[in-house]
């Protein structure tokens, strides 16, 4: 089988497994609802995965990989941040570099609705948060300026402790904001999300820098 109509094969049953997550949870979920929704054998469900969390983790893997590389896309446009620009503007280029992301997440709009319903598993979750914490910290450490920031043990736990609450947080917001995705263009989220962004870690580090 050729490596085109392999991935087809593939595409057709993580189809098939979103689909039946709009109306029921992986947990309850078997291998015979994914083939008839899908519309292939066993055989062939066999062929390529082992059982539905099989498929599930093969799923929610392929998603970070793609989300992954548009954030990064994201953050090579970012450039240089300089702590010592006005605040204002570092949320501005904080923004623009968030335009890969969003397109993604518009593109991808049902499956982030599903895989993070309570008919999804906590395990998409915790990747999404991971990444974000992960990705937050590699920007701040690539500003200019960084080192004139001192952070004492304490400070640097509030620091985590403020890039955890922002992470879920902006979770919370992507999920709501693509509610109404067919009536808010990509631009219009990024506004909604410059606000956001005055209450993230970047501005507890501009006030702990007076």
């Amino acid at each position: 089988m050729s490596d085109i109509r392999v991935q087809n094969t593939k595409n057709n049953l993580i189809a098939a497994l979103l689909s039946c997550l709009e109306d029921e949870s992986f947990h309850k979920l078997k291998v015979k609802d994914i083939i008839d929704k899908a519309g292939v054998s066993t055989r062939t469900f066999y062929q390529y995965y082992s059982d539905v969390n099989d498929l599930l983790r093969d799923t929610e893997d392929n998603f970070i990989t793609e989300y992954l590389k548009n954030v990064e896309k994201d953050r090579d446009s970012l450039g240089d941040l300089d702590l010592d620009t006005p605040f204002e503007d570092q949320l501005e280029n904080i923004l623009n570099a968030t335009k890969n992301t969003i397109e993604f997440c518009y593109a991808h709009k049902k499956e982030i609705q599903v895989l993070l319903s309570d008919n999804g598993d906590t395990r998409f979750y915790n990747m999404i948060f991971q990444t974000g914490c992960e990705e937050i910290m590699k920007r701040m450490s690539q500003m200019k300026n960084i080192d004139k920031l001192k952070m004492n043990e304490k400070e640097q736990m509030r620091m985590m402790i403020s890039v955890q609450v922002f992470v879920h947080s902006i979770i919370g917001m992507v999920r709501v904001l693509l509610e109404y995705s067919d009536r808010l263009a990509p631009y219009d989220v990024r506004q909604s999300i410059l606000t956001f962004l005055r209450e993230s870690p970047v501005a507890s580090m501009n006030i702990n820098k007076k």
